[in-house]
């Protein structure tokens, strides 16, 4: 028993002794971390510098937009034939530059020459039977001056001459009718342009009005533009525009805003007339660049001088003075952003200093300070 009551105790100084030691490694552990605690203190407590910028209140601002429209020219036409027939001869290729009074094409005129060369035989005819008639009646007027012959007789014959004569003028106009049908069997160009569109070839049997080519003006090109109605005013008649078509940039003047709006789209058209053609097609999509203003109080800031609020809301840091200052939250609205700026509204009023970068690192209260570089930029 006493073996055992020795062991006992031995276990229990044991055991005293080890939470001794423990305690006192505990203790110096904790006045080492002090002691390291005491000597970063004063560089934690230090003022962190950041970089600010001055708030500038305006009432309004402006937001760039793009108004997208088509290439055209400024004329355009189908060409067709006037009269049926058959076309014997296409004198021009897809891609040719012509000029205005050009033979395009040209039908089979056999059938219109065999009606001419018949109505040339009746007008012949008709002559002939005129002049007799002109004979009868003057034989007759003599007669009946001698009261040889009855005046009735001699209406008989003048009425006959006026039938003659008519028959005369009837054949020439349908002559003349039949060299117009004839002139329109020649397809001309109607204006300087490029031919786009070739629709048949030759011994293609057409129908009046169908079409045989397609032409386009070489003149300037237009570019057509549906405006919005708040931003129309821009765009004055005769005012220089810069217009984008693919990767380059063409000068042109507004020569037409259309004095209608879109019934659908409450848009109001404007023509652009483009300063040249080159590497520009009619077809291609064009874009007119302007600007829509907002009737909004605020300021614009750097994106960076944003950071998350509560409950979705941004925040801005604004310093309470500009040495050794403490931050303050305000609270704005994101009005409009282009990615880089923003124009925000809220509690901020003009003058003030804010912190433009590294938001997400500060705190409410936090004590800051502007380097001297940034001070003079502030002011």
């Amino acid at each position: 028993m006493s073996a055992a009551a020795s062991l006992a105790k031995s276990g229990k100084l044991i055991l005293v002794i080890s939470i001794v030691v423990f305690i006192a490694a505990l203790v110096v552990l904790l006045m080492t971390a002090g002691l390291g605690n005491a000597t970063q203190a004063p560089e934690a407590r230090l003022p962190v510098a950041v970089s600010t910028g001055t708030i500038k209140i305006q009432s309004g601002f402006e937001t760039p937009i793009n108004v997208f429209g088509l290439v055209e020219s400024p004329k355009a036409a189908s060409l067709s034939f006037d009269v049926a027939g058959q076309v014997t001869t296409l004198l021009v290729e897809e891609g040719d530059v012509v000029s205005q009074g050009d033979i395009l094409a040209r039908q089979d005129l056999q059938r219109l020459n065999a009606r001419k060369r018949e109505l040339q035989a009746s007008l012949e005819r008709a002559n002939a039977d005129l002049a007799l008639t002109q004979v009868n009646s003057d034989r007759t007027t003599s007669l009946v001056e001698r009261k040889l012959e009855s005046a009735q007789r001699l209406d008989e014959v003048k009425a006959s001459l006026n039938v003659a004569k008519a028959q005369v003028s009837e054949i020439k106009a349908a002559l003349n009718s039949l060299n117009v049908e004839m002139r329109k069997a020649t397809l001309i160009s109607p204006f300087d342009g490029v031919v786009n569109r070739r629709f048949l070839d030759e011994g293609s049997v057409v129908n009046a009005g169908s079409p045989v080519f397609g032409l386009t003006s070489i003149e300037n090109y237009q570019a057509r533009f549906a405006v919005p109605a708040d931003v129309i005013d821009q765009f004055e008649v005769n005012e220089p525009v810069l217009v984008k078509v693919g990767d380059i940039n063409v000068a042109g003047t507004v020569t037409q805003r259309l004095p209608i709006r879109n019934v659908q789209t409450r848009t109001v058209d404007i023509l652009v007339t483009l300063n040249s053609n080159e590497r520009v097609r009619p077809g291609d999509m064009a874009i007119l660049s302007g600007f829509r203003s907002h009737a909004e109080t605020g300021a614009w800031l750097p994106v960076n001088a944003l950071s998350n609020g509560l409950r979705g809301l941004w925040r801005v840091f604004v310093l309470s003075n500009e040495k050794n200052a403490t931050l303050e939250a305000r609270i704005v609205e994101v009005v409009y952003t282009d990615g880089n700026n923003a124009f925000v509204r809220g509690a901020l009023k003009d003058g003030e200093i804010y912190v433009n970068e590294g938001t997400h690192k500060l705190a409410p209260g936090q004590m800051v300070s502007i380097p001297s570089q940034h001070k003079a930029g502030a002011r």
